[in-house]
């Protein structure tokens, strides 16, 4: 049974990569997805390639699998995929559930097709691995049985973790902090934890220089909180920020209904509920018997203040990755008590409607997003001259080696200097609506506009693109 059972779980491996695989984006679809591919070029923190923290183990990773495949969309794949197994092959552990029993059928079901977290797989992204290390601590330091190392394994990914996915740490820290004060070995388990730093934070300062890795972490953890967006310190709508969480969580995240989504959500909203109240009914009478689960619910509860409050959860609903797993834990709490053969043919209806949902949506994020199309158009276009856009879209577009002179909108004297160039023979695209902050001698006609669909990528759904015409001084 126990060698069957293996086949199992290697069988569901090659299942979560390969499917990854044949889902695979080969093209660059957002700012964030260019710092990383950049970084498995050349890892380059101080070019932002990535930005910091630098994510040193995930992009070790992926530059090794990236020198032997040789494919950039193939090798993010792999990881996403290793990352949903791991997630999956957690859960089991933490259910002692086997693939054979619909209990552990179930878990694999709710992981391998939720939309999110495939299209997560398949991003230039840590994410996922940092979600699937993030779970392997909680079970490790929350849910395993006393049993050789196990507390020795959680903090040493625990280690892991900080040079994997920074932001995930608060996921973590509650039974971290608690088994520190509890445990007699504490030093030795802080040795291990250091060790663990130092394996990944030793190469990282040899790159980069111990100097300018403090110069550019002071600079970037400020301009995390107060500059780059998102958090609570520039989207301060506390009432923006709760429709923005639960949206990502319930829309994003499971499927569910939202205002302008087709009809198949609706059909996933509802069996979605179904299961939400039984599992909701099941999970206040065991909090109150078992303290393992009231654990997770300190632990998620202080992700969520940390996301909540310091995270852009307003444009990227990757952030609300660990919330997310914590209602799919619920979800799978309530499975454990068999509710009959209806019930059951219910949820694996549930599963048919969400796989052909995840589909599609994968279909729709392999055909590129709006600034990808974006920069198509301006390729095959041709002779521009200058572009007047953000920072971060003529960053994207000057990357993909489009010649041209790039106007930042958001740097005054650039925009005084271009509205004294008054050169009629230059062409101008304006991309974004910035009139108001040019010249009178202006005007802008519409173009074109490129979108995408927001649940696959909320970050630029919808770009506009002008034509920028000088006034003649003879009109």
């Amino acid at each position: 049974m126990i060698k069957r059972n293996y086949i199992y779980l290697f069988t569901l491996f090659l299942l979560c990569v390969f499917s990854r695989i044949i889902t695979s984006i080969y093209y660059i679809e957002d700012i964030d997805s260019l710092r990383f591919a950049l970084s498995i070029q050349d890892y380059n923190i101080l070019a932002l390639q990535p930005h910091f923290p630098g994510y040193p183990i995930f992009c070790f990773i992926a530059k090794v699998l990236h020198y032997f495949i040789g494919n950039m969309g193939i090798v993010f794949s792999i990881t996403g995929g290793a990352s949903v197994f791991t997630i999956i092959y957690y859960l089991l552990r933490i259910y002692n559930a086997s693939l054979k029993t619909y209990n552990g059928r179930y878990i694999a079901l709710i992981i391998f097709f939720n939309p999110l977290i495939w299209i997560m797989s398949n991003r230039y992204m840590p994410d996922l691995m940092g979600l699937a290390v993030a779970l392997s601590i909680i079970y490790y330091l929350v849910f395993a049985e006393k049993e050789n190392n196990y507390l020795e394994k959680g903090f040493f990914l625990s280690a892991m973790l900080v040079g994997i996915r920074l932001s995930y740490v608060p996921l973590i820290l509650f039974p971290f902090f608690r088994i520190l004060l509890r445990n007699k070995d504490r030093v030795r388990l802080v040795m291990l934890f250091g060790l663990g730093i130092l394996l990944w934070l030793l190469p990282m300062i040899t790159i980069t220089g111990f100097n300018d890795l403090i110069l550019i972490a002071k600079r970037h953890t400020a301009g995390h909180f107060m500059d780059y967006g998102g958090t609570i310190f520039t989207e301060y709508s506390i009432m923006a920020r709760v429709t923005h969480l639960f949206k990502s969580v319930w829309a994003d995240g499971f499927g569910g209904y939202w205002v302008g989504r087709g009809w198949p959500t609706i059909l996933l909203t509802i069996l979605l509920l179904l299961q939400l109240g039984i599992s909701f009914k099941d999970l206040k009478k065991r909090a109150k018997l078992e303290k393992k689960i009231k654990l997770l619910i300190y632990c998620v509860l202080i992700y969520t203040v940390w996301a909540f409050f310091f995270q852009n959860i307003i444009f990227k609903s990757r952030h609300i990755l660990p919330i997310l797993l914590f209602f799919v834990i619920l979800l799978i709490d309530g499975q454990k008590k068999y509710r009959g053969s209806m019930y059951s043919a219910l949820m694996y209806i549930y599963f048919i409607v969400s796989a052909g949902h995840t589909f599609y949506l994968n279909y729709q994020h392999q055909q590129f997003t709006a600034v990808h199309k974006l920069k198509n158009y301006l390729t095959y276009k041709g002779n521009i001259d200058n572009v007047i856009s953000t920072p971060l879209i003529n960053y994207y577009l000057k990357r993909h080696m489009l010649h041209a002179n790039f106007i930042n909108i958001e740097d005054s004297l650039q925009i005084e200097n271009f509205n004294h160039q008054n050169d009629i023979n230059k062409s101008v695209i304006m991309i974004g609506d910035y009139q108001s902050l040019l010249g009178d001698q202006y005007s802008s006609i519409k173009d074109t506009t490129f979108y995408h669909n927001p649940y696959m990528n909320q970050m630029w759904p919808k770009i506009d693109v002008y034509n920028l015409n000088l006034h003649n001084k003879d009109d």
